[in-house]
């Protein structure tokens, strides 16, 4: 008898749940979608410059020796720097043939162009310029790249969330106000692509990251309609979201 009357409940359970799946379907719950964003600044605590230096010879063994010649002392100069071993990277050497006349390779070879280039992380970031100055003096010819980072990455970017989420809620709860109406609980959370960028020493950069976030938000919702220059000496990381909450 006990387990008629479970399934019998079971059954109408059931029922009830399809129905109100249905009704949802063709009378949809009303809801409310805002977006919020924000963007907290912070100083980068480690840069990462990359370098290179390339080589030319119309003897290839030559032109080889050269480039480790300059190798050696880049990587010499990059800790006298202080630079510390475990954080400069070095690619493998590429060989570029160059031909003679208009480049086809039935004039033969003009020559062979040796190619290598240098990752290197200073923890301090005073000693950039030393850096910058030291591996061009020392055979360095190219200057590929330089990227400002805060090693609390995730934190910043966790709080540049908590802003945008707050935001997106203050908003929600504005716009159901001023119609009579109440923000229920959320129904669909959705982030968007976050970004850093940064002014730093003179120098303009820009980049994407997963997980990069600054701060000195003034407020849930800080970037929006404010100032969009990044404050000299600090990184920038954005966070934004969009939320569908239900509304009453």
């Amino acid at each position: 008898m006990r387990r008629q009357f479970a399934a019998i409940a079971a059954l109408l359970l059931s029922v009830i749940a399809s129905d109100a799946a249905q009704a949802d379907e063709q009378f949809p719950r009303a809801s409310v979608s805002t977006s919020g964003e924000a963007i907290i600044y912070v100083k980068p605590d480690e840069v990462v410059l990359t370098f290179g230096v390339e080589t030319f010879d119309q003897s290839l063994e030559k032109a080889k020796q050269q480039n480790d010649a300059a190798s050696a002392k880049i990587v010499k100069a990059a800790k006298d720097v202080g630079v510390e071993e475990k954080h400069l990277q070095i690619d493998t050497m590429t060989v570029e043939l160059r031909y003679r006349g208009n480049g086809s390779p039935i004039n033969g070879i003009e020559g062979y162009i040796p190619r290598r280039y240098y990752s290197a992380k200073l923890k301090d970031i005073k000693l950039l310029d030393k850096l910058i100055d030291a591996v061009l003096k020392n055979g360095a010819n190219h200057l590929s790249g330089l990227e400002f980072r805060t090693t609390e990455l995730r934190k910043h970017r966790d709080q540049a969330r908590r802003m945008a989420i707050k935001a997106a809620k203050e908003k929600a709860e504005l716009l159901a106000g001023e119609l009579g109406g109440q923000v229920g609980g959320p129904r669909t959370i959705t982030e968007g692509g976050g970004y850093y960028a940064g002014y730093f020493g003179g120098r303009n950069w820009m980049g994407n990251s997963s997980q990069n976030a600054m701060q000195v938000a003034p407020a849930a919702g800080g970037g929006e309609g404010g100032e969009d220059t990044t404050p000299l000496g600090q990184i920038a990381v954005q966070a934004n979201v969009s939320v569908t909450f239900d509304l009453r």
